[in-house]
């Protein structure tokens, strides 16, 4: 019992556990994604951040009974003392336990990005509000010179880490081939650094010479790692182009400070103007890009891309949209081939989610866009639950988003007979079951043939779903309804789809390289 005691009682299990209480708070932290579903599990809204209170606290009552063991030895061996001690010894244990938890509970799958992006976040903040003080402080009250070393070389280390996530020491480079958005007005060339910098796209075109540039109100824009330049239809159609940056250290109001220009090499761009298109038509990767990749290899060469969303489970850093929609759509178009994107709902989550419109390049998340003879109608579903629904943490307002939608709907006029509408859910609306009925009957006067979808994670026609699919398709018997698969159980349905003159030829396959659909849709 006494060696229980005097273990209890050393100054360095002291240590550790601060060390332990320090932790603790960082890894629950960046687990916030998960705090809504405790908050509604035990129906106490801010009871997640009262926790995290608990934990800071901890962390000062810990600190200041090192500090008292190292002032005052006396007290130490006072009865009470060692009572407290104890008994804050096994609530840190129990806090870091559940910060375990939620560490584990957010940092699997689709999560894992985002949570490790939060982290990281969370460490610089801790290293340099928490650790550094706290190291720093008992620094000079310990007087074993081996023990006092290794703290000295903890805070060293501690301060290289702050100072390089302060000022990083990587070389400024692109990160990812160009993906060219058709935004039903222009092309989006957008493209990805791996720092802050400028953006501008090179190309000649009618005997000149363009350097075109990111901006904003003759502004350049520097602030993000995600860089689009909106081109001429013209100008970019069979032509060559370079993308480029100039990396941004800081701006003033009177200079800057910035590093070198890079440039990429040489694209050549190649729009769609024949008849038996063939598109690869993709949704609700999840941040499983490795095993979409697998599927779409499997499925042979195509002429354009069209994304149908979902691609991270939220958007709460701009490294989501750079490793998730940029970079991937980058590789799979090489910056040769056009791209038509649809916003999935798992796009309009996080912080990041309301700045993904401008860095994309595009007007609005619906417009129309004409590619290889056929008229593509883009919708965006938003929201798949009411507005106020607690996972939205009250910023958002699809509802009036829609509605809005409905009534440009109205307005179009397509150049084309054969009309195909793309939307991360078919219903256009999962939540205003006549704004759906309405949406339908728009795509219905425009001729629409086929409407093509995802969210659901399945690879079949509409008609054999629930009440509301089943109605809507015997609605409209003439507009046909596709969901192109995505990520489901650990395998992958990519779909690749030719637009013929008479008849659309619709393809599916897995990442094993299994076709799992294979069906033909007359105009």
């Amino acid at each position: 019992m006494k060696r229980i005691k005097d273990f209890w009682g050393k100054p360095l299990l002291t240590w550790f556990l601060l060390i332990l209480s320090v932790v603790s708070p960082v890894i629950y932290y960046a687990a916030r994604a998960t705090w809504v579903f405790v908050d509604i599990m035990v129906d106490m809204e801010s009871f997640t951040f009262g926790l995290l209170y608990v934990m800071i606290l901890n962390c000062v009552v810990l600190g200041v009974l090192l500090f008292i063991r190292l002032k005052n030895e006396a007290v130490c061996n006072k009865k009470a003392f060692k009572i407290i001690c104890i008994t804050e010894y096994v609530v840190t244990l129990l806090i870091f336990i559940v910060a375990l938890v939620f560490a584990m509970s957010s940092g699997r799958g689709e999560a894992k990005e985002g949570y490790l992006l939060y982290l990281k976040k969370s460490l610089v903040n801790a290293f340099f509000f928490g650790t550094v003080p706290i190291l720093a402080l008992f620094l000079g009250f310990i007087k074993d010179k081996a023990r006092k070393g290794v703290v000295a070389v903890a805070l060293a280390v501690t301060l290289v880490i702050v100072a390089f996530n302060l000022f990083p020491l990587t070389p400024f480079r692109l990160t990812s081939h160009p993906m060219v958005i058709d935004t039903g007005r222009d092309y989006s060339v957008v493209f990805s650094t791996n720092e802050y910098g400028t953006g501008f796209v090179e190309y000649s075109y009618g005997g000149k010479n363009y350097k075109i540039f990111d901006e904003s109100g003759g502004r350049l824009k520097s602030d993000s790692k995600i860089h689009s330049i909106n081109i001429p239809y013209e100008h970019l159609e069979n032509n060559t182009y370079k993308i480029g940056s100039q990396r941004v250290m800081e701006q003033y109001s009177y200079g800057s400070h910035t590093g070198k220009a890079i440039t990429s090499e040489v694209y050549k761009f190649t729009p769609v103007k024949k008849d038996n298109m063939r598109c690869l038509v993709i949704s609700d990767w999840h941040t499983y890009t490795e095993l979409a990749f697998d599927a779409i290899s499997h499925g042979g060469d195509y002429d354009a891309i069209i994304l149908l969303g979902d691609a991270t489970p939220g958007v709460d850093f701009e490294e989501q949209v750079v490793s998730n929609v940029v970079n991937f759509a980058g590789e799979l178009s090489k910056g040769a081939k056009p791209v038509i994107y649809a916003r999935g709902n798992h796009e309009t989550r996080g912080e990041y989610a309301g700045k993904i419109l401008d860095a994309l390049g595009l007007e609005e998340f619906y417009y129309t866009a004409d590619m290889g003879g056929v008229s593509f109608v883009v919708l965006d579903s938003g929201e798949d639950k009411v507005d106020t629904h607690p996972e939205y943490g009250g910023m958002t307002e699809y509802k009036k988003y829609r509605e809005a939608m409905l009534e440009w709907l109205k307005t179009v006029e397509v150049n084309s007979d054969r009309v195909v509408a793309l939307c991360h859910s078919w219903a256009i609306s999962d939540i205003e079951e006549e704004l759906s009925l309405a949406g339908w009957g728009e795509l219905d006067r425009l001729g629409t043939r086929l409407i093509m979808s995802g969210h659901l994670h399945q690879c079949r026609f509409l008609g054999t779903g629930d009440e509301k699919e089943k109605a809507m398709t015997q609605t409209y018997p003439d507009l046909s309804g596709y969901i192109v698969g995505g990520h489901s159980d650990g395998e992958y349905v990519a779909s690749f789809v030719t637009f013929g003159k008479n008849d659309v030829f619709i393809e599916a396959i897995d990442n094993s390289g299994k076709k799992v659909f294979n069906e033909y849709v007359t105009w």
